[in-house]
């Protein structure tokens, strides 16, 4: 344990099983969330038409509309993501893979007084599934050894992404 932060302890075989059969019920979830989404999207978008602009309703509308669309993009994200696990190993950019890892997990995950960034390139030959689910992890491990607020580069050179705060992937 280092000095002032708590580590959780290490998942047990009930935890794993659990994890990886919310992982297989992701993809159906956020298909049927999407659905609904786009429902309540839409039905907003036409009650803003018919409102006065300026009024009490037309702004709750107008927020529901905003708040629904940001939903939207977290489901969307989260799709992109799952949709990438099963692609074959082709040759990538780790620093625009990282780029992305970056964007989902801000996407995702409340990270408002964490600044996070990437910096420099190399490429790799590995799935576009495997080396985001990769990243995302190491951000992810990062974030909970920084903590907000903070700073986490994601430094790429010569097939090793290292992250401020510990951590690094070798491709």
């Amino acid at each position: 344990m280092r000095e002032g932060i708590i580590e959780p302890a290490p998942p047990d075989a009930d935890e794993i099983r659990a994890l990886a059969t919310l992982g297989r019920l992701t993809r159906g979830a956020l298909h049927e969330l999407s659905n609904p989404l786009v429902a309540l999207l839409g039905s907003a978008e036409l009650a803003l038409v018919d409102l006065q602009p300026g009024t009490k309703l037309h702004d709750r509308i107008s927020l529901s509309h905003r708040t629904g669309t940001e939903v939207v993009e977290i489901v969307r994200a989260l799709q992109g993501f799952v949709r990438l696990q099963g692609e074959p190993p082709q040759e990538l950019s780790v620093g625009a893979a990282a780029a992305d890892a970056v964007a989902l997990v801000e996407r995702v995950l409340p990270t408002h007084d964490v600044q996070l960034s990437t910096r420099g390139d190399a490429t790799a030959v590995v799935g576009p599934g495997e080396i985001r689910c990769r990243l995302v992890d190491l951000l992810v491990a990062a974030l909970e050894a920084v903590g907000q607020p903070g700073e986490i580069e994601l430094v790429v050179a010569n097939g090793i992404v290292t992250a401020t705060g510990g951590g690094e992937i070798r491709f």
